[in-house]
């Protein structure tokens, strides 16, 4: 409950600051970015940011939840954007491994709260699977192999995971009131938008720049002698 009101408050507040999107980068959306995590994605608008430990009792999860309608609490619409969200280790190359592998994996995936669960490719070269999560789900309540009763979920969501260009872990949750064909199809084409963004570029940059001013300065200077 207290998680709830602590959520409740930081979206309010959310909502009253806004996030610091860039501008719009095409007529379809906002190119949102983060400076915290790195990474830009088009939105379908301008989203209301609050950190992801907000959501969940695990506090060690990282990343942010770009909402985009909620009712207090309650998020309408949104995507939960999670770093680190597994084991590279553990979860095959989606780009190298065989298809056995990937498939092995994917059957095991659906028993574990899944409807279904495909491989898709996210861009060109670049491959990750997404699954809608079960409606119904089993419950084992004292882990003997039977069970117990099912639980029904609120809502069903579509979950993505994937490895980004820079090699890092990435789930992309979308929760939405309906998940039909129409918000699926948005949502893969957002997806395609991801971007890594290297923080050795941004320093890179900001060299450049004092560079330059560096040498507009030298050159003030020599014009004058």
């Amino acid at each position: 409950m207290l998680k709830k009101i602590f959520l409740a408050a930081a979206l309010m507040l959310a909502l009253m600051l806004g996030a610091v999107p860039t501008e719009a980068a095409n007529v379809d959306g906002y190119e949102y970015t983060s400076a915290q995590y790195n990474y830009s994605i088009i939105c379908p608008k301008q989203p209301s940011v609050v950190p992801v430990s907000l959501l969940y009792e695990d506090d060690s999860k990282r990343g942010e939840v770009l909402i985009f309608e909620s009712d207090g609490y309650f998020i309408k619409s949104g995507w939960v954007i999670i770093f680190d969200a597994f084991d590279s280790t553990l979860i095959p190359n989606f780009n190298k491994d065989s298809k056995k592998l990937i498939d092995q994996y994917i059957e095991a995936k659906k028993k574990n709260g899944y409807d279904s669960l495909e491989l898709f490719e996210l861009t060109k070269g670049n491959k990750g699977v997404i699954g809608i999560t079960a409606k119904e789900i089993e419950i084992d309540e004292d882990g003997d192999g039977t069970i117990d009763g099912v639980a029904v979920a609120d809502r069903q969501e579509a979950v993505v995971f994937f490895r980004s260009e820079l090699g890092r872990c990435i789930s992309i949750q979308m929760m939405n009131n309906e998940i039909n064909e129409t918000t699926l199809g948005n949502f893969r084409a957002a997806l395609s938008t991801y971007k890594d963004i290297n923080p050795n570029d941004k320093k890179t940059g900001d060299k450049k720049s004092k560079d330059k001013k560096s040498k507009d300065k030298k050159s003030k200077k020599d014009d004058k002698k």
